[in-house]
């Protein structure tokens, strides 16, 4: 028979006898009946221990209860045989825990026999859900301890805590602490579980709970936490959610600031690769004034004309680049406002900056453009300029016919 089904015998037996406690276990007493001798037979036969009858201040054995109807017989139940099954009996709450071990290690079946208290259960509620609670949380505040006072393996009797000053928490345990339902507890549970932030939970827990435990007397700040649990659990959320959103904040932030960069460069490499062969326009200018003459025989027509031709070329050439140029830089507006756009609806609540440096960018993008299109009006310029001093330069006497 398995352990759910000794303890709700066992449980079944204490509703009928009412057990009471003694000093190696546990006993209660019955009139024998033939129904009763049958009813103990069918009970040890399913496993449950019974490990002595006391008839008269005398031990018998269950066969010699047929002689003796009528006549009341105590049963015992001895805790040393109970634990080798496995089984644990406990006459009420106090006094399993006053057995130390149980905060954080529960016994894995269990009765509490004045509350009819189960353990395991189909369904785990009232007092018994609170203290698998307050152990699972005990565990927790152990694991975060900056020390702990351990009398043996299993028992823990201080936690210390070193944040801004020394905080002792003494585990002492009542029956009283079981009324508390600890609200927040599976928030609590589930952000540790994460496993993100490890060290920023940890110091969060710790200042919260120096908080609200630092003016209360020593002895009672274990029963004071578990009873303003819903408060240290709100407050250990609300920080850690504060903190979450100034990391988030700053991630993004650095993702912005990381794009305007980015983007800005971009902008920049647009007008310096054109800038540089700007240069060429008044080499171009000077280089014309200074070769270019009138025309009086072929071979200062074969000059103007070739170095016409390569300043056209060089003009041409720079209309291409510049259209070219422009076109890349549209395609960078069009991408730094698509990101912008990604981002603004991402993060509402950072519109402002977000659309500020998208101002920024929208700032040098037209500088740019208008730097390209001052560079399209010299390059054109130049190109005229060119054509007409060639065309100035040529014979017309000659050519009209007037010499």
């Amino acid at each position: 028979m398995d352990k759910l089904a000794l303890l709700t015998k066992l449980k079944d037996l204490n509703r009928e006898f009412s057990f009471a406690k003694i000093d190696d276990g546990y006993e209660f007493s019955l009139t024998i009946s033939s129904s009763k001798i049958i009813q103990l037979a069918e009970f040890i036969d399913s496993g449950i221990p019974i490990s002595a009858f006391l008839l008269n201040e005398m031990y018998v054995e269950l066969a010699d209860l047929s002689a003796n109807i009528g006549s009341t017989v105590k049963i015992q139940l001895s805790s040393e045989d109970l634990k080798q099954k496995g089984l644990s009996i406990f006459n009420q709450w106090n006094d399993f825990l006053s057995f130390k071990p149980n905060f954080l290690h529960p016994p894995e079946s269990f009765i509490i026999l004045q509350e009819e208290v189960v353990h395991p259960s189909n369904s785990i509620d009232g007092k018994l859900k609170n203290f698998f609670d307050i152990s699972n949380f005990l565990r927790l505040l152990n694991e975060q301890a900056d020390h702990s006072t351990k009398v043996t393996s299993k028992v823990i009797d201080e936690l210390v805590y070193l944040h801004k000053s020394r905080l002792e928490i003494p585990i002492i345990l009542t029956a009283d602490c079981l009324n508390y339902a600890l609200d927040g507890y599976s928030i609590v549970d589930s952000l540790f579980k994460d496993g993100s932030h490890a060290e920023q939970k940890s110091s969060i827990f710790k200042e919260v709970m120096y908080g609200l435990l630092i003016n209360i007397p020593v002895k009672e700040r274990l029963g004071y936490l578990l009873s303003n649990f819903g408060e240290f659990s709100k407050r250990f959320n609300e920080n850690y959610q504060l903190f979450v959103s100034e990391f988030s904040f700053d991630d993004v932030r650095k993702e912005y600031e990381e794009n305007k960069r980015d983007y800005l460069t971009k902008l920049n490499d647009i007008f310096s690769s054109v800038q540089t062969k700007m240069l060429g326009i008044p080499i171009s200018l000077a280089l014309a004034s200074l070769k270019m003459s009138s025309v009086v025989d072929g071979i200062s027509f074969w000059t103007n004309f070739l170095l016409a031709i390569s300043i056209s070329i060089y003009s041409i050439m720079m209309f291409m680049l510049i259209a070219n140029q422009k076109h890349t830089l549209a395609a960078v507006k069009n991408e730094y406002e698509s990101q912008m756009t990604r981002l603004k609806h991402q993060y509402s609540e950072q519109y402002e900056s977000i659309k500020k440096i998208e101002t920024e960018l929208n700032i040098r993008h037209d500088f740019q453009k208008s730097c390209l299109n001052w560079f399209y009006l010299m390059s054109a310029a130049l190109f005229i300029l060119i054509l007409a001093l060639f065309t100035w330069n040529l014979p017309w006497n000659t050519i009209l016919g007037l010499a």
